[in-house]
Parts: C-alpha cells; structure tokens; sequence
C-alpha cells in the first residue's frame, strides 16, 4: 500500500513526500504536471485496494484473466529483501507492488514475469512457487528476478524501450545477462532473430529433402544480417548510455549518482545527455529541465543537490 498521508502531502508540493515517492519507485512520468502525477498514483492505489478487497471477500481477484490467491502472495519482508540491487544502483525500493507465487501455463523454464496495465500505471509479479521455499531454483535467482521486474514497474510511466532492458539487467549478478541482456530490446527482436533461425533451418530441410542445388548462403546472410542489426544497435545503445554516464560524472556527481539520473529519463533525454560536449551547456539544459517538470525537480534534489540547480 502506498501511504495515504503521503499523497497527500505530495499533493499539496511538499518536497519531502515527492522525494520519498520517488524513493519508493514512483516517479514523476516525463512531462507530467503535479495533477496528473498524484491522480494517477491515486489511481494505480484504488486499483491495490480494490484488489486487497476482492481478497478479503473471497480470497481471490482476477485481472485480465489473471488469476490470484490471498494465500499465493509473496510477503512483503521478501519483497524488501529483493530490493538490495535497486537500492545500491539507482536509489529505490518498492514493496506496494501486489507479487503471487504462481506457476502459469507452460511454465518449465518460467521463473517470473510482471503485468502492466495502463493508464494507471498498475502492475503485478509473478514468480515461480518454487522461490516460495528456496532462493534459487534451475540458473534463477528469486531476489535478482523480483529486483528486475522492479526495474521495469518503477520506469512503467516512460514508455521506454531503448534503455529498458539495459537498465533492469544491469543489477544482475550475472556478467553475461548484464553484457548481453539488453540485446533484445522488445519481443519484435526475438521474432526476428528466431524468424531468421526458423527460415535457415527450413532452407536446409529443402535442400536435404527436394533441392540438392539450393544454395544456403543467402539463408546464412539472413541469420548473419539480424544478429548483426541485433549486436550493432545494442553496442551504440551502450555506448551511449556509457557517454551520458561519463558526462553527468563529470559533473562531479557519483556512478550512483549519475545512473540514478538517468534510470529517471527518458530514451531521448539520455541521447541528449550523451551528446554534449561541454559541462556548462549540459548544466544549463539540466536548470531548464528542472524549472519546467515536477520530475526533474525531484531528480535533481535527490541527485545532483551538489549542482545548485534551484
């Protein structure tokens, strides 16, 4: 439950609440009013109490054909415990966030996933009922899977795809998932590198079955064409990421600091943080930024309080 008392501080521009909002993984959506943010906040909490009282009247509540249980919810000291990753990189911690321990259909390698519903905002994890007695379960770890979906509902307002991935697999404990995680920027991806996959290895049936002569290598070039759209994106969306990084640091703010900004951005905010050249251009964009949205206003008390960007 997010703290009524709370909102409504907030609602009334009370600095102290905005900045503990945020801290519970509730920002400011890029470009929306004071209004706008704590309606829909005040939304996103009529739909948790709706469902608090669907459980307490029948133990269950269904959403989008959905299906849960008062007894398959995940405690909230368990959540807590998952959000040591968000909490060293990017400074939040979520527990409002309704999470089940659910096995859904087809769920052999399934260890977790969230469900998003807009415009509210509002959001359910579910995660394997295996974790519900153990950490790790196959190469899952429980904590890591709940800390990555946190990622995603606490940026759900940005309707970001570019850095999504990049910024949720980067708290993984895995060097692997944090190089390569961010490949697959949306399910498009996947289909395209399977679909590219799938019409090689119908190639080599072809070949094999009813055209001996056939020749493979445009199959080949099909397969070579996508992994390379794939890998070349991914090293310009990193390089990216890296060079916004490096220039909020120069700044004199901290790697925390700094990715804690940028968790907070949208894709195009990133691209324009990246492209300067010089510190004071980028202080004087920053001072725009925070005169003109709740968001950075926010941000910047949070983050870069050094920078006297009020």
């Amino acid at each position: 439950m997010i703290d009524e008392s709370l909102l409504s501080r907030a609602e009334a521009n009370d600095q102290a609440a905005l900045l503990e909002l945020d801290r519970q993984g509730l920002p400011a959506a890029p470009e929306e009013t004071l209004t706008d943010y704590i309606k829909r906040i005040r939304q996103l909490q009529e739909r948790i109490i709706a469902m608090q009282e669907a459980f307490a009247a029948n133990g269950e509540y269904e959403c989008e054909g959905l299906k849960m249980r008062a007894e398959d919810q995940v405690p909230v000291d368990l959540l807590r415990e998952s959000t040591a990753s968000t909490l060293e990189n990017y400074d939040f911690q979520i527990d409002w966030v309704p999470a089940f321990f659910i096995n859904p259909s087809f769920s052999w390698l399934f260890g977790g996933c969230a469900y998003y519903f807009y415009p509210e905002t509002f959001a359910l994890m579910i995660i394997r009922r295996s974790f519900a007695r153990k950490r790790r379960w196959f190469i899952y770890d429980r904590d890591e899977i709940l800390a990555h979906e946190m990622c995603h509902v606490a940026r759900l307002a940005f309707f970001s795809r570019a850095y999504e991935e990049r910024f949720a697999y980067a708290i993984s404990a895995s060097g692997f998932r944090r190089r390569f995680g961010g490949v697959f920027e949306s399910p498009a991806d996947s289909c395209l590198l399977l679909g590219s996959t799938f019409v090689l290895l119908g190639g080599q049936i072809s070949q094999t079955l009813w055209f001996p002569g056939l020749a493979m290598w445009p199959f080949w070039a099909l397969v070579g064409g996508a992994a390379a759209f794939l890998m070349g994106r991914d090293r310009q969306r990193r390089r990216t990421l890296k060079r916004a990084q490096g220039n909020l640091q120069n700044l004199s703010l901290s790697r925390k600091q700094a990715m804690s900004v940028l968790f907070r951005c949208a894709d195009d905010e990133i691209a324009v943080i990246a492209a300067f050249r010089e510190a004071d251009e980028l202080c004087h964009w920053l001072r725009q930024k925070v005169q003109l949205e709740i968001r950075w206003r926010v941000t910047a008390a949070r983050f870069m309080f050094t920078l006297n960007m009020f």
